[in-house]
């Protein structure tokens, strides 16, 4: 059936056609990995897949990941959109990606929108080669494409010569994936392509050298491309020193400068227009210049592409590069990489050469791989991380460059939260200066590090002492002082925290210093929150966002949810997603996280499970430990809210392996939770210990934010579950703390008057809390509120008035899903006597089908099997497009499909409700 470098591929190719089909005929997508060692013929293959879908009617999109391309971050990607004679994507449509590059978040979401839009019109097939060398960035977007883009009839077609794609980018849970192993040929096969390409069937000679080379096609064709136009080689070799020495042997053959430009493709590794080869080999003679050109196309090592100059194969590229000593290669990729940063100005792909290139002592090389870590910075924080530190590696002190270079690599180190890193760098700057304002600037910078890590104690211990011992500029003295301030809202008591950020503040208005300004509004903003001095910490927050801009959004709309301004905080949330595209990428982290705890607080744990999962997945990318803590937390309470022990001990397990803070930021958030897991598995004394240290730091003020109100519930049922008087009594305080402090706040205010109520026995004040928190806007309180009102009512006698607000909390419970919770109340309802028939009306939920779907996962597949895109459906359900995302993989897990036009096919035959 395939002739040529096809032969022996019938049964991959079937099966790869076969999925193809399934997308022009039944609208499903899929995946299909052609996997195999260089040069078994995977891009043959892929070429073909791509010929075929071309002929059934699909749109073709392709593109080729280079090794080069690690610096340059979603290249791939870039290069299909415009790839091809018919481009997925008009140069207008291009033009408005590139403008929202540097933003990863927003390019996903601006691309996922236009493949949306072409697959509803007719099926894709997206093709990308060599995908194992594709940068992060890359396999970061194709990630979350894959994951965006379920059920539409596109294919994606890999090759890879890796064993697999890799945990990272199959992230989700994706169906219908064909991998297609591609097996060594048969001699047979070889040699048949032999006589396609010889016009006769090859001599034993020639079988011979194919029998050596274990049935790697790429390497079969050229050895018989190499055989038609050479003479009989020595059979005692084997093929590949054969080949070897047959290009060593042509390279001598060549002059200097062609032999030059044979080299220079080979290290560029990449196609290089020929004109740059001009100055690359620094030719001075025209006319000779173009002999070496029409010297280095006639030696068949290289080949001219339009205006490009290549390697005609990886093996030839590969033999090439063998034969060029060390010390000469690490030259040439220095030329490229000096001519890339100062004459085309492009500190990306002169990185990739100066990685190559660097040696201890080479400035140009470190000058390009600073360069391109700031530049990669916004995107790619790991990547910017490690090219800042080879930078700093790469030039030494005795260089006069050093310290200049050596302050922009600890800028970019701290800025992608490489803290460790950050400080060693800090360290050895620190011990080569005697300036007292370098040293205090470079301590600033290394504050930052060091509030990035966790690392309080020695934050403060630092700044402190350069504050003590040296004599500062105005401006220097007050950075420091304000990180000293920020530093302490972790381990101060809240008065000594607050006291410490107004001065910090009010030294830094008075030298007028932005940054100063900047990092003492942060200070007093925590400290104020950390003392449940809720609106004064939203003014604070206020001012540093009109100072800083919109990198501290996320705090302002953390303080209002505090407030019970619910609708206010949504309000900016969705303004910021609608004014995302000017917005830098580091915030939409912050963002998603505040829209995560909206989610919580309001009731709705399908959404706030979903983005918690999303969140967890990109801020593992962004190395973004402290909101995977806060995704953390949600995903434990929903679990424990429904009844699933395990799943919250699961995620609990996640929480000691991602964080990189030590102890001192982590221990809050982990005891707030384990202890929580402890109680629910009725280990009340376990569950205390852990908890004290947490009480007594948000009695202090210095711990948990200090216990929010549905946590300071939670400590005082099981308190009160151990009969724990002092523990309950402790619970009680810092609830009532918080209520003085936030007057008006129904929820702050609620909470406390219940759980005195509670701790004292008081009917009344527990009527009277169930009151104040009717009118918070967080169902969960709400619930709990008319719980316990009614569990004291009955506990009075009064069954009536009990049962009435109990039904009321199992309603608002139920709304919520909240099953641990709705069982807990119809067990005291039942040994009152009573039985609803609502309870028997709740069905137990279907492992499958259209039943097993939550309300959330049907409100998403309703909108997306009526024509919905992800987006529209985002913003019309006012949650993220990874939400969307993540319930609509769950929806097609559990209805046992593969595509958006079963899923259309599904919801009609669902009764309407």
């Amino acid at each position: 059936m395939f002739s040529g470098p096809l032969r022996g591929r019938s049964e991959p190719m079937t099966r790869a056609l076969a999925v193809l089909r399934g997308a022009c005929r039944h609208g499903a997508g899929g995946i299909v990995t052609v996997c195999g060692p260089p040069g078994i013929g995977k891009t043959a293959v892929l070429s073909e897949i791509c010929r075929q879908a071309a002929r059934m009617g699909m749109r073709v999109a392709s593109s080729r990941c280079e090794d080069i391309d690690d610096s340059r971050p979603g290249a791939p990607v870039f290069t299909l959109l415009r790839s091809g004679r018919d481009p997925l994507l008009a140069p207008a449509a291009y033009d408005r990606l590139l403008d929202c590059a540097a933003d990863p978040l927003v390019f996903v979401e601006a691309v996922t929108s236009e493949l949306e839009a072409l697959a509803a019109s007719a099926p894709m097939l997206i093709a990308i080669d060599d995908l194992h060398r594709a940068d992060r960035a890359s396999r970061s977007i194709l990630r979350e494409l894959l994951s965006r883009l379920t059920g539409l009839p596109i294919v994606w077609v890999f090759t890879t010569g890796k064993d697999d794609l890799g945990p990272d980018l199959l992230a989700y849970d994706v169906s219908n994936v064909e991998r297609l192993d591609l097996a060594p040929l048969t001699r047979a096969d070889l040699v048949a392509i032999a006589q396609d390409r010889l016009g006769r069937i090859p001599g034993e000679r020639v079988r011979g050298y194919l029998d050596a080379i274990g049935g790697n096609p790429r390497l079969g064709v050229q050895l018989i491309d190499n055989v038609a136009r050479a003479a009989a080689r020595n059979e005692s070799d084997t093929v590949a020193v054969e080949f070897s020495a047959a290009v060593a042997a042509r390279l001598a053959q060549l002059g200097d400068t062609a032999r030059g430009m044979v080299h220079m493709v080979a290290v560029a590794d990449r196609p290089v227009p020929i004109q740059h080869l001009v100055v690359l080999t620094a030719s001075t003679s025209a006319q000779g210049w173009s002999e070496s050109l029409t010297e280095a196309l006639e030696s068949a090592l290289v080949h001219a592409d339009a205006d490009m100059l290549t390697c005609r194969h990886d093996v030839v590229r590969e033999s090439v590069y063998a034969c060029i000593p060390k010390t000469r290669a690490r030259a040439l990729h220095r030329t490229l990489a000096d001519y890339y940063l100062t004459e085309v100005t492009d500190p990306l792909h002169a990185a990739s050469h100066a990685r190559a290139a660097a040696t201890p002592g080479d400035l140009t090389s470190a000058a390009a791989l600073i360069s391109t870590a700031e530049t990669l910075m916004p995107t790619n924080l790991d990547e910017a991380g490690e090219l800042a530190a080879l930078a700093f590696r790469t030039v030494g002190p005795d260089q006069p460059e050093w310290l200049d270079l050596g302050r922009r690599c600890l800028a970019v180190l701290c800025r992608t939260q490489h803290s460790a890193e950050a400080i060693a760098v800090a360290d050895l700057i620190l011990a080569r200066l005697d300036d007292d304002n370098l040293i205090a600037e470079v301590e600033t910078q290394a504050a930052q590090a060091l509030w990035l890590g966790g690392r309080i104690a020695d934050l403060i211990a630092r700044t402190e002492r350069v504050l003590r011992q040296r004599t500062l500029l105005p401006e220097a003295g007050a950075r420091l002082r304000a990180a000293s301030a920020l530093a302490n809202t972790y381990v101060a008591k809240g008065s000594d925290a607050i006291r410490c950020s107004e001065a910090a503040l009010a030294h830094a208005r008075t030298v007028d210093d932005p940054k100063a300004i900047a990092l003492a509004l942060q200070a007093a903003g925590e400290a104020a929150k950390n003392d449940a001095r809720h609106r004064t910490a939203l003014a604070y927050f206020r001012e540093l966002r009109a100072l800083g801009g919109v990198s501290y959004l996320a705090e302002e709309i953390t303080e209002l949810q505090f407030l019970d301004r619910y609708d206010h905080a949504q309000a900016l949330l969705d303004q910021a997603r609608t004014d995302r595209r000017t917005a830098v990428e580091p915030i939409l982290p912050a963002l998603s996280c505040t829209q995560m705890w909206q989610d919580f607080n309001l009731g709705r744990l399908d959404e706030a499970d979903a983005a918690a999962g999303a969140l967890t997945e990109s801020s593992r990318q962004l190395g973004n430990t402290n909101h995977i803590l806060d995704a953390i937390m949600v995903r434990v309470s929903v679990a424990l809210l429904r009844g699933d022990t395990d799943a919250a001990a699961a995620h609990m397990l996640i929480a000691q392996d991602i964080s990189r803070s030590d102890d001192s930021t982590r221990r809050p958030v982990v005891g707030v939770m384990s202890g929580w897991v402890a109680a629910a598995r009725g280990d009340f004394p376990t569950a205390l210990d852990i908890w004290r240290p947490v009480l007594d730091g948000a009695g202090e003020c210095n711990g948990y934010w200090p216990l929010w109100p549905c946590w300071t519930g939670v400590f005082f049922k099981f308190g009160n579950a151990a009969l724990d008087r002092e523990f309950t009594s402790a619970t009680t305080d810092v609830a009532q703390i918080a209520a003085i402090r936030n007057p008006g706040v129904a929820s702050f205010e609620g909470m406390a008057l219940n759980l005195r109520g509670r701790n004292a026995g008081d009917l009344d004040l527990i009527g009277q809390a169930a009151l104040v928190l009717a009118r918070s806007p967080r169902p969960l309180l709400r619930a709990g509120g008319a719980e316990s009102h009614g569990r004291a009512l009955l506990a009075a006698g009064d069954r009536i008035g009990g049962l009435t607000a109990l039904d009321h909390a199992w309603d608002e419970f139920h709304s919520m899903g909240a099953r641990a919770k709705t069982t807990e109340i119809q067990k005291v309802m039942r040994e009152a006597g009573a039985r609803r028939a609502k309870w028997s009306a709740v069905p137990t939920r279907a492992a499958n089908g259209w039943a097993a779907l939550t309300p959330s996962e049907r409100r998403v597949a309703a909108l997306i099997g009526a024509g919905h895109t992800n987006k529209s459906a985002a913003a019309e359900l006012g949650i993220s497009v990874n939400t969307v995302g993540t319930h609509l993989r769950s929806a097609f897990a559990k209805l046992g499909i593969q595509s958006r036009v079963q899923l259309a096919n599904i919801l009609h035959s669902v009764p309407a409700s």
